[in-house]
């Protein structure tokens, strides 16, 4: 049984708890009706602007104690005066350390205040809708996978007639087709499968090619800049939590920057690895890579976040060694040498690397690419510098991506040529007399950046 079929079990019997505990009829008579609407906040907001869900929970299944010790006041001042739009409130003691006596301080704390509150909760009865707002709540969230479309359409109304706004969460396909004829307004998108707790970012990517509702909100896996330019297009906004809980920037999720970010690939020295400034590094363990790295270059290496570790031709027994060994965020995997489950187990973020051929029909790769985070379109042969025309990449390709294959300082221009290329991945045109430059790697990065702002400047 999964973790979520676990949750939802305990619900069921907290629940007939909650019957004994309160009076359903003076409850529903006690609750007044909710004076912030959610969707009137969403028409208001600047067509540019974020719509930011900032989460308080202590911790939870997947990630066990997050931050126990913060205390809610002080987080969701915090939240505040980033700019968070709405502050989401756990109330799940048993699997996320919440109650609602949090949901109810929170509501106080923004009690005369812009932000809404949001009771984030496995509801699946109307007792829990009440308490909700009995406990100050201005929106709940509905989680398609656990309720019959009846039953989602029941909480939803109830809800609706209390005053309150409803983020619809969905997580594939199917539970989308559910609730698609129930007129949501907001929908969720939730990047982590809550039975494995695997999270892949282009869930949503998928998803809001699907979704007819005037807003979606990406929820979980959102961590930097680069995951927010990731999930940009045909956002509305996001919901936030453990990398918030954690010290992460909460006003940096309200603006999408746009600039190209830069993967330098194939780093194998120490002092490289040490003094790159690039977005993301590549560490290359292929071994039919002549930039494989020899392991004793990490030996005392300070793993900063944003190191990639790059996989082709490997046993997936040699990818889960190396993963385990060390710290890697990132892990890129070749598209034409790994299966989907494969992709679901790994706990790090995944780069799906894609080569794009004259035939390259992006639907092929769908299944794979809906379990990952970021898409790199790269040659037929991979590493060796050889570039491939830019009219093989369809213009309606709708996945963000970075852009290989023969990239160098000279060509940086491509990647205005394709409006969902974010960035670029560069091996070859970071080399100097076959070793890694990192005066070319900072340049190329420098680059970058005047590129991007010059181009923006056209633009606008």
């Amino acid at each position: 049984m999964g973790i979520l079929h676990e949750i939802v079990a305990y619900k069921r019997e907290f629940v007939k708890g909650l019957y004994q505990q309160y009076n359903i009829d003076e409850l529903r008579q006690s609750v007044e009706p909710c004076n912030k609407s959610l969707y009137a906040t969403l028409n208001a907001l600047p067509a540019d602007e974020k719509f930011l869900i900032a989460e308080f929970k202590r911790r939870s299944p997947s990630a066990g104690a997050i931050n126990e010790s913060v205390a809610l006041a002080t987080q969701v001042v915090a939240y505040q005066k980033a700019g968070a739009n709405a502050i989401s409130v756990l109330t799940d003691e048993q699997f996320f350390g919440g109650s609602y006596a949090d949901l109810k301080q929170a509501a106080q704390l923004c009690e005369g205040t812009g932000t809404l509150v949001l009771n984030k909760e496995f509801i699946i009865d109307p007792i829990q809708i009440y308490l909700a707002r009995a406990n100050g709540a201005h929106l709940v969230l509905l989680i398609a996978s656990i309720l019959k479309a009846d039953e989602l359409k029941l909480l939803k109304n109830l809800a609706e007639r209390l005053g309150m706004g409803v983020l619809m969460e969905v997580h594939n396909e199917a539970e989308y087709r559910k609730i698609q004829d129930l007129g949501c307004q907001v929908i969720g998108i939730n990047n982590r499968d809550l039975d494995t707790f695997s999270v892949a970012l282009n869930t949503t990517n998928y998803l809001k090619q699907l979704v007819n509702s005037p807003y979606i909100i990406a929820e979980s896996g959102i961590y930097n800049q680069l995951d927010i330019n990731i999930l940009d297009e045909g956002i509305k906004g996001y919901l936030v939590g453990t990398s918030l809980m954690q010290g992460g920037n909460a006003k940096m999720l309200k603006t999408a920057n746009k600039r190209l970010f830069f993967k330098a690939c194939g780093l194998r020295r120490f002092d490289d690895l040490k003094l790159a400034k690039s977005d993301l590094v590549g560490i290359n363990f292929s071994p039919l890579s002549k930039r494989k790295i020899v392991e004793k270059q990490l030996e005392n290496y300070n793993f900063k976040g944003n190191e990639v570790a790059v996989f082709y031709g490997n046993e997936e027994s040699e990818i889960e060694a190396v993963l385990n060994k060390y710290p890697f965020s990132y892990a890129q995997l070749y598209a034409d040498k790994v299966n989907a489950k494969q992709l679901s187990n790994l706990k790090c973020k995944v780069i799906l690397a894609i080569k794009v051929t004259p035939n390259f029909n992006y639907k092929d790769y769908e299944p794979f690419i809906q379990k990952s985070d970021l898409v790199i379109l790269d040659g037929a042969v991979p590493g060796s510098g050889e570039a491939f025309a830019d009219a093989y990449i369809p213009a309606d390709f709708p996945y963000p991506f970075l852009l290989a294959g023969g990239m160098n300082e000279g060509n940086l221009e491509r990647a205005l040529a394709h409006p969902n290329c974010i960035g670029i991945d560069m091996a070859s045109g970071i080399e100097s007399e076959g070793q890694v430059s990192i005066e070319k790697v900072n340049l190329i990065r420098s680059k970058l950046e005047s590129l991007t702002v010059s181009h923006l400047e056209v633009v606008e």
